[in-house]
């Protein structure tokens, strides 16, 4: 205990009511504040608060910090992107970063980035913050934070991420000495112009790389795949690491005379057998009997885990399904993508098939069989929420499904509005008739009182704010109140008139851009 507390001591350890003393007194100035506070409040109990929190406040005054005994660090090199305006701009900005929602933020960092801002000194710490907790933020943070926060970064270990080279520095070191976002973005700006050279780039570097940062770049070969990626592809489904042979098995599919996608095909095929019933045919498929000592390889696994609902020859089959193109499907058996669906449900193996389809559906993305899912999506068979295959769709198709639910009521309200969130990547904004028909629901849901109490969809008001046309928001901004709201839901309303702030300033940036000073958006 400091000198500074210790008088206080006994009273806070009895309590003024049994301490008779009167305050103790302390020297000099502050002995004379403390003295003054301590006998102006209408109770012992309140004067002995009032000193304390003079006291506090004089110690935090009077605290020095340690002897810095290591050289100083060198500058900050000298920033040549521009400098945020002062004015409602920086005040949207603080506070999308203090208090908006992910959407909100992504957009504050993408319009800095096209209009060739920075973020201001007092914001650089909360936006390395951010992107330490969402690795979404990343690629756009390397483009707003300045050199003034690439050199916070490299002096802070959870802002490491961040911690590249200077933007005045020629492409190559970008690869040899960046940070890992620095090195992803640069491959891809070289897989664009030199599939060649950028593959031969991360097959020289993989060795150097962790496991996590190997399957990232090799998404990036997604980029003009072609026949001359099989080779690497290949070496790459022996890597030790489960993720990085996956996502090798991933690009594979969308090539579909690969080696490894033919002995796919070749290993399912003579699993499906058809035949003539009443002059139509009938297609047959079997579970493999058992799994051969080839499968490893291929990155199957013959061991079916212990959390997995699927039986044992459900679970081989489902692998074998996975790793076939969904082209061959259709290209063998004649039938459609929803024909095929259809099929599958009178098997005996329909969630191995339908995961399995799913699963390369994913990874390699066809509109007739995201529509053929989605038509109606098969929620007894697949648990999960549709959102990741509607977000495989052109926003116009996927659009038309969600209009189509509004018209016929049979998805509910607070269910579609995250499920469209989900869908819709950060960045992406809604149609204009689609906000207008969303908008109209809300405002009635509000006018009737029902709005207070759809705590689903309260939660993700903020986010839809994000996204929806811009064209609609006055109206959002106007929603009908009422006099007997609790004070939650009028936080969330108030909150919602802050997030379409941020979006009207950030528009009004925007309109100021020209052309020369307009900027792609960071990969």
């Amino acid at each position: 205990m400091s000198a500074v507390w210790s008088p206080l001591l006994p009273l806070a350890m009895v309590g003024t009511d049994r301490h008779a003393s009167a305050l103790p007194a302390w020297p000099g100035d502050v002995g004379q504040l403390v003295a003054q506070v301590g006998s102006s409040g209408d109770s012992a109990a309140s004067g002995a608060l009032r000193v304390a929190a003079v006291l506090a406040t004089c110690a935090l005054a009077g605290a020095q910090g340690g002897e810095w005994t290591t050289p100083l660090p060198a500058g900050a090199s000298h920033d040549s992107l521009l400098e945020l305006p002062e004015g409602p701009i920086r005040a949207a900005v603080s506070w999308a970063l203090q208090d908006g929602p992910l959407r909100l933020q992504h957009a504050v960092f993408t319009t800095l980035a096209q209009g060739g801002y920075r973020l201001p000194l007092n914001l650089l710490a909360q936006a390395l913050d951010l992107g330490r907790r969402t690795v979404l933020f990343r690629p756009l943070l390397l483009s707003v934070l300045g050199e003034r926060g690439l050199w916070l970064a490299s002096h802070r270990d959870e802002w490491r991420y961040a911690a590249g080279v200077s933007a005045e520095e020629p492409d190559d070191a970008r690869w040899n000495e960046g940070s890992f976002e620095q090195r992803r973005a640069f491959l891809q700006r070289e897989r664009a112009a030199d599939p060649q050279a950028a593959r031969e780039r991360l097959a020289q570097g993989l060795d150097e790389l962790s496991a996590k940062e190997r399957a990232d770049l090799v998404a990036v070969l997604a980029e003009g795949l072609g026949p001359d990626d099989e080779p690497l592809l290949d070496k790459l489904l022996a890597d030790r690491s489960r993720e990085v042979r996956q996502a090798a098995c991933v690009q594979l599919l969308r090539l579909p005379e690969a080696a490894h996608t033919q002995r796919a095909i070749g290993r399912l095929a003579p699993l499906l057998a058809s035949e003539r019933v009443l002059l139509r045919q009938q297609w047959k498929i079997d579970a493999p009997p058992a799994a051969t000592p080839d499968w490893k390889a291929d990155n199957l696994d013959p061991a079916r885990p212990k959390y997995e609902s699927l039986g044992e020859r459900a679970w081989w089959l489902h692998q074998l399904v996975r790793q076939v193109p969904l082209a061959w499907w259709t290209q063998h058996t004649g039938l459609s993508a929803a024909e095929l669906l259809r099929w599958a449900a009178g098997t005996d193996w329909t969630e191995a098939l339908l995961r399995g389809w799913r699963d390369v559906l994913l990874a390699a993305p066809d509109t007739a069989w995201c529509e053929a899912f989605l038509d109606p999506w098969p929620a007894t068979v697949l648990r999960d929420d549709p959102a990741s295959v509607l977000a495989l769709l052109p926003p116009a198709l996927r659009e038309r499904h969600w209009q189509r639910q509004l018209v016929d009521g049979s998805v509910a309200f607070h269910v579609m509005v995250p499920q469209m969130l989900h869908a819709c990547r950060a960045g992406e904004t809604l149609s204009l008739p689609l906000s207008v028909t969303l908008v109209d629901v809300i405002c009635q849901r509000a006018e009737s009182g029902v709005l207070s109490d759809d705590h689903a969809l309260r939660s993700v008001l903020l986010e839809l704010c994000a996204t929806l046309h811009a064209d609609v928001l006055d109206r959002m901004a106007r929603l009908p109140r009422h006099a007997d709201e609790t004070a939650s839901f009028a936080d969330t309303l108030h909150a919602v008139t802050h997030v379409i702030g941020v979006r009207q300033a950030l528009f009004q940036l925007t309109t100021k851009l020209t052309p020369e000073r307009m900027i792609p958006e960071t990969p």
